[in-house]
């Protein structure tokens, strides 16, 4: 299980009356009714999860790779063109300040910048977020794992882009971070 989540044994199958639960089959079928590519060897639970693999392999200038009639810019993988087809149709519009996304859910959380709502909370922490990647990023920082180390002062870090913050405050081993400059005269 993951370590943020209830363990198993805290789940409660009988919280609904009236509901059966199905009988426990494996995620994957074993490993001999897997689908497998015959280029990288990659297996797949399903044909359809091999198929979209296998496009993959395609290389931009093969003719599989299909053009956005738009823009022009190519993709060997239909879902991915599909996806980006989608940009240049911006149907969904903020209200507040014009800016027009492709999804409505790129606007939904578009508008808690203008509302400030955070409704991805850390567990752990209680710190809030706007959307639910930023949460996912955060938890990072709970992680025993700190793969990200600092090459002068050996302080390690759970994300890449904190590292980069604690090298940009001129990390210097042992030292205090440098003082604030002093406030100019009011005006």
């Amino acid at each position: 299980y993951v370590p943020h989540c209830l363990p198993p044994s805290s789940y409660d199958g009988d919280q609904k009356p009236g509901l059966e639960l199905a009988p426990a089959e494996p995620a994957y079928p074993p490993a001999g009714h897997r689908h497998a590519c015959a280029e990288c060897g990659k297996t797949y639970a399903t044909s359809s999860n091999l198929s979209r693999h296998k496009q993959t392999h395609r290389s931009l200038d093969s003719q599989l790779a299909r053009k956005c009639p738009t823009c022009g810019k190519a993709y060997v993988s239909m879902p991915a063109l599909a996806m980006h087809v989608l940009t240049h149709n911006l149907r969904h519009k903020c209200g507040v300040c014009g800016k027009a996304f492709s999804r409505p859910w790129l606007l939904q959380g578009h508008m808690r910048s203008h509302t400030g709502e955070k409704p991805f909370g850390c567990a752990h922490c209680g710190k809030a977020f706007a959307d639910r990647s930023n949460l996912r990023a955060h938890m990072q920082t709970h992680s025993a794992f700190k793969h990200y180390r600092c090459r002068q002062c050996d302080k390690s870090f759970a994300l890449k882009s904190y590292l980069h913050k604690h090298c940009e405050a001129a990390c210097v081993k042992g030292a205090e971070p440098p003082p604030l400059p002093p406030a100019g005269p009011a005006s």
